[in-house]
């Protein structure tokens, strides 16, 4: 069997025990371990399959067992865990997928005792001091760096350990705690541990992984609490029907959701992975408007600012160009602050900018996509004899960039040769009053990070390893889809509508339709006479394209708030998107009384009296849209073609001609053809239907099909049917001159 075929297999098993079809779990179960030389569980499925068919026989004779249900829970955890296990086990025997690759590289290494593992750890603080004075003392390099490496491979060690295992037993369990809850222990130890075991969950279910996350929810550091929210809000999410089956898990997330401290928190991780959907949109944005302006900025800086004349004259160097505000005016500042706006929101405005460096050594490591920002020693020389400028300093604290991204920006400043270095930092050309304002102000310039701050950062994080790593189509990636607000634990809230409101207002601002209607439609169920929500539902169809339902929405909303324009302006909007124009035109007209003299509901009106074919009242509704607008050319065709049809040839003519020729498409060339030919002048018609010939490119079976729909008009002229091959043909040969 394929990689795929297995994981598809599994996948169906799954959602098989979640629909409680268990004999269609079994029957794929049998699939798998008919693949594979275990015994074991052949002898297990077995042994689960026959349990259920006695169960079955009890249902079927009546014979009540107050341990029924929990039996039958207990089978169907027997049973997933079975499917994970045989499904691994055929992974790991042959897939090419990069983390089974893995899992065959480190399954005959030794790792580190516990005990050794305990002892480096808590440690390592006081051993890099220690050795660091070694270096001092004896005027020896590399003491501190070569014990940094040293620890920094045992912590790797400890990430594949934690990520490649399928299911912790005690022992992982026990040595993940003793981490965790030792202060000793260096802060950026414990969030690779958090990060190595939320890896690990996202991979494969496992009740003792959850458990590791909900204890680092509860340490002191944000740096790792945060973490393990954000890794149980991920994992609860994409175990989401899974978790129902373990009460013990229940029971901690419904913990975890009524602490109104780890609310707020679990609301904030919520709403950044709702922005992560944006990320490609805003790199997209970025490519294709942002940076090709800011391109152009410095070549229209030397030709504005005339810098060669500048250079002539030193003194002009010391004057502050006054056109400078008028060039930066072009809609470039506007470019600027709406960036520095996305900054604010904490939008990842950065993913195009560093895509292309994540190919450092450093990146090798599945680990270090999760590293928190410090002084590791694959950057530590970047502050070599404290060389680094206080502005570098700020923004290698910037709450902007996240860790990811800061090593990728010292890792390339450490591949420059020193002199390039230089140059780079000096770039940066603060005049002497704005450094000293930097250093007055460096404590506050060089915050702790927030805990908001750490959690959008840590998902960037995440978001870059599953959208930037090399191997990344071999893991399956938790961003798409990412619908968190089906997560069960919500419901468990103190106010979980509130909740879902929050969510489907965010998803509403950034035109996530899909997500709101979703959320919206959940709300309107409870709260049915909520006018608001009831416009936005019906907002969300009509943008989907779902205009009878949205139909349906806007009117429940036009019983509970009536005579809204907005809602009537949009009720007669999907009529008419969907061919009810009577009924729009009702809608309109109801709109028109709240506001007669709107340019764009009479234009709406005329449309849809000329779909109805009200010619007369159409020419009223435009003649008053050109009464009120004089200006508006684009009222001038409907004009022209209902004087068409309403036999008055000379209006007729009189509009098309007002038209410059430049502006004129096919169709003004053959309805002026119409006005000729129908006024007798059959030469000046011949000419007007050739260049309407030619603007659809000399296609005579277009122009033709054309014609033909225009034909009864024609016809209440006298102009008859039979003459129409001579006309085409005519045509033909006076085009070909």
């Amino acid at each position: 069997m394929t990689h795929k075929e297995i994981v598809a297999i599994h996948n169906e098993i799954c959602q098989s025990v979640y629909d409680k079809n268990l004999k269609s779990a079994f029957d794929k179960l049998s699939q798998l371990s008919g693949n594979g030389c275990w015994s074991e569980w052949n002898e297990k499925r077995m042994e689960l399959e026959t349990t259920y068919r006695y169960m079955l026989q009890y249902v079927m004779e009546g014979i009540k067992d107050p341990e029924q249900e929990q039996i039958y829970n207990h089978l169907r955890i027997s049973l997933l865990e079975a499917a994970d296990h045989m499904a691994e086990s055929l992974l790991t025997k042959d897939s090419a997928n990069y983390v089974y690759c893995q899992k065959r590289f480190f399954r005959d290494k030794t790792f580190p005792r516990d005990e050794e593992i305990m002892d480096e750890l808590t440690s390592y603080k006081t051993n890099l001091s220690l050795a660091g004075l070694l270096e001092d003392s004896l005027k020896s390099k590399g003491k501190v760096e070569g014990y940094a490496l040293e620890h920094e491979r045992l912590v790797s060690s400890l990430f594949n350990r934690f990520w490649l295992t399928d299911k912790y037993q005690h022992q992982e369990e026990e040595l993940a705690s003793q981490i965790l809850q030792n202060e000793e222990v260096f802060f950026a130890d414990k969030c690779l541990v958090i990060s190595s075991v939320t890896m690990s969950l996202i991979r494969m279910f496992d009740e003792r992984k959850f458990n590791i996350l909900f204890l680092g929810s509860h340490d002191e550091d944000p740096q790792v609490t945060q973490r393990a929210l954000v890794g149980l809000v991920l994992c609860a999410y994409l175990h989401n029907e899974r978790t129902l089956l373990y009460p013990h898990l229940k029971e901690k997330l419904n913990e975890l959701v009524q602490n109104p401290s780890q609310v707020a928190n679990l609301k904030t991780i919520f709403l950044q992975f709702i922005k992560s959907k944006e990320t490609e949109k805003i790199s997209q944005k970025l490519k294709e408007e942002f940076f090709p302006d800011i391109a152009k900025i410095s070549p229209l800086l030397q030709e504005k600012l005339q810098m060669g004349n500048l250079l002539k004259d030193q003194n002009s160097l010391l004057d502050k160009n006054p056109e400078w505000q008028d060039l930066l005016d072009k809609g470039f500042t506007d470019k600027i602050h709406q960036f520095a706006e996305m900054q604010q929101e904490g939008a990842d405005v950065f993913l195009s900018s560093f895509s292309t460096m994540k190919s450092f050594p450093f990146f090798r490591e599945i680990g270090n996509w999760f590293m928190p920002f410090h002084k590791h020693s694959a950057i530590v020389k970047i502050e070599e004899g404290n060389q680094m400028p206080l502005f570098w300093k700020v923004i290698m604290k910037s709450q902007y960039l996240c860790n990811s991204d800061k090593f990728s920006l010292a890792l390339g400043l450490l591949e420059m040769p020193e002199q390039y270095r230089e140059m780079t930092y000096s770039s940066v050309n603060l005049d002497n009053d704005q450094m000293e304002m930097l250093k007055e102000n460096e404590s506050s310039l060089l915050p702790e990070p927030k805990a908001d701050s750490i959690s959008n950062q840590y998902i960037q994080d995440i978001y870059r390893f599953f959208k930037l790593h090399p191997r990344r189509a071999d893991f399956d990636d938790p961003f798409q889809p990412l619908e968190l607000y089906k997560v069960n634990f919500i419901q468990q809230m103190e106010d979980p509508d509130a909740f879902l409101r929050s969510l489907g207002e965010a998803y509403f601002s950034k035109d996530y339709f899909e997500d709101c209607v979703f959320l919206f439609e959940k709300l309107v169920e409870k709260d049915k006479a909520n006018a608001e929500l009831l416009q936005k539902t019906g907002y969300c169809h009509q943008r989907l394209g779902n205009f009878s339902k949205a139909i349906s929405f806007y009117q429940k909303a036009d019983m509970i708030k009536p005579d809204s324009l907005w809602t009537i302006r949009k009720l007669a909007f999907c009529f008419k998107s969907i061919k009810e124009t009577e009924q729009a035109l009702d809608y309109y007209l109801q709109a028109e009384k709240q506001a007669p003299d709107d340019l764009s509901i009479q234009l709406a009106i005329g449309n849809c009296r000329l779909e109805l074919k009200q010619y007369e009242e159409a020419l009223q509704v435009f003649f008053k849209i050109e009464y009120l607008n004089p200006n508006n050319k684009n009222v001038w065709r409907p004009i022209a073609w209902c004087s068409f049809v309403e036999g008055k040839l000379e209006q007729a003519e009189k509009y098309y001609k007002k038209l410059d020729e430049s502006e004129r498409n096919q169709y003004d060339w053959l309805n002026m053809g119409h006005v000729a030919l129908c006024k007798g002048n059959r030469k000046e018609a011949i000419s007007l239907y050739i260049n309407s010939l030619k603007m659809i490119k000399s296609d005579s079976k277009v122009f033709k099909s054309l014609f033909l729909e225009d034909l009864p008009y024609l016809e209440r002229y006298g102009f008859e049917k039979s003459t129409l091959p001579f006309i085409l043909d005519k045509i033909q040969y006076e085009s070909e001159l």
